[in-house]
């Protein structure tokens, strides 16, 4: 007989967890549906009854997992200490999340931890820290008292917590913590498509020796996993959560379950992180020097993502009419400037994914890296030495900006500052390496991880 399991939500929206959960039933060999229900907050009362009933199980998603404790037999310890259930079997409500967060491998015993925000993943987030014996936790909340009902729910949900819990309700508070803190972890949705240009933290105050966990799985990266990632921290993503929580779930409604985890993260990771490509428009945006690679290696990693290609520089010649040294001769630096801004706003903002070649001169003017801040766009950053890029440049009559070696040099010193602070991560280039070997190098920094 076929076997029923659904996730209860509103509004799911475009949700991951049918093609998760089919994979795993077809991986396991089970028959077995896996449905999407759309409930109501007001419509949960009247549904829970057949879905305790019709289901072998079932999860819950924003705003069901508190919703539904009142309807049920009983809860696990996980769902207790959470205060929260996500699955379901024969009435008994579990917390499959705090599989999937552990599995995240972050060094919890004896941390100083900061967790940013106060809703449902980060009270599961604390609980589990304070249970796995951090020796203290920051909650930070831009609201004092929802800080302090937080704090106070979470001890009585964890009453033998031995580390210290306390509360940071101003910037500078969080900052501080965040500057002392070994495990930093986002329980805020900033970061997530359709803002997927926000952050939570400062960008430079994250620094190496942090383990950075961001439920955030759209993107895949997120930024503030990228920027950890610059700036030396270990950071795990949301997408490997994601699909062992799933996983938990399927053992509990199906003990014994028969299922290598690791194969199906290697098999499902991949394809997942490109549908979320396909189905959430966030741009690729590469920047570097004259003579990085950008475009080269811009096509490549396009090729490899499955995504279209744009060159920033290609789009204005296009929208001009004329190529880039007869605009630049013809309406100098600034009017060229102006042309370049307007241009990457409709690049930008248009609809689908896309991997995007900056200009050399694009991010150095605060007006275009604001506009990328306020789109759903990723910056990566091709960072090669100036006798490479010279090498590649020289001799060379269709750039404007590239005149004596000297004169290029003192360029490259006062944009390469530039580049390395607002990209979210850099990747190195060198001159013997081919266009492909850059496009492997952004592929692996945009993969998404295991844990």
């Amino acid at each position: 007989m076929k076997r029923r399991f659904a996730l209860i939500g509103h509004p799911l929206g475009h949700s991951l967890s049918g093609e998760i959960h089919a994979a795993i039933l077809d991986a396991a060999g089970i028959d077995g549906t896996y449905e999407l229900l759309d409930v109501a907050p007001e419509d949960l009362p009247a549904r829970m009854p057949a879905l305790l009933r019709d289901y072998d199980g079932f999860n819950a998603t924003i705003p069901h997992k508190k919703a539904i404790l009142p309807f049920l037999s009983g809860l696990s310890d996980a769902a207790r200490r959470c205060g929260a259930a996500n699955t379901v079997c024969r009435g008994r409500g579990d917390n499959t999340d705090v599989a999937g967060f552990l599995a995240a491998g972050l060094p919890l015993e004896g941390s100083r931890a900061l967790l940013l925000g106060t809703g449902g993943v980060a009270a599961m987030m604390a609980a589990e820290t304070l249970a796995a014996g951090a020796a203290s936790l920051v909650v930070a909340s831009r609201d004092a008292a929802k800080g302090a009902a937080f704090r106070a729910e979470l001890l009585a949900r964890v009453p033998d917590a031995r580390g210290a819990v306390s509360v940071a309700a101003s910037p500078e508070e969080a900052a501080a913590a965040l500057a002392d803190a070994t495990v930093l972890l986002n329980g805020t949705p900033v970061g997530m498509w359709p803002k997927a240009g926000g952050i939570p933290v400062d960008p430079a105050a994250l620094h190496p020796g942090l383990a950075v966990f961001d439920p955030v799985y759209c993107p895949t990266p997120s930024r503030l996993v990228l920027n950890a990632r610059k700036a030396g921290a270990r950071a795990v993503g949301g997408l490997a959560m994601l699909v062992r929580q799933a996983v938990a779930a399927q053992r509990i409604w199906n003990p014994g379950l028969a299922l290598d985890e690791d194969a199906l993260l290697a098999q499902l990771l991949p394809s997942l992180a490109a549908d979320l490509w396909r189905k959430n428009a966030t741009k690729i945006l590469l920047t570097g020097f004259m003579g990085a690679g950008k475009s080269t290696a811009g096509r490549a990693l396009a090729a490899r993502l499955g995504l279209p290609f744009a060159d920033l520089d290609r789009e204005i010649a296009a929208a001009a009419g004329a190529p880039i040294p007869e605009i630049f001769a013809a309406r100098g630096e600034e009017g060229f400037r102006a042309l370049e801004t307007d241009v990457a706003r409709r690049v930008l903002t248009r609809p689908g994914s896309e991997v995007v070649a900056s200009g050399g001169g694009f991010p150095t003017l605060e007006r275009n890296r604001a506009l990328v801040r306020g789109t759903n766009t990723l910056v990566l950053h091709l960072d090669a030495p100036f006798e490479t890029l010279w090498a590649r440049i020289a001799g060379g009559g269709d750039r404007p900006l590239a005149r004596s070696r000297d004169e290029t040099a003192a360029l490259y010193g006062r944009r390469a500052p530039v580049y390395r602070a607002f990209c979210d991560l850099s990747v190195p280039t060198s001159n013997d390496a081919p266009p492909e070997a850059a496009a492997a190098a952004l592929a692996a920094a945009l993969a998404p991880d295991a844990g």
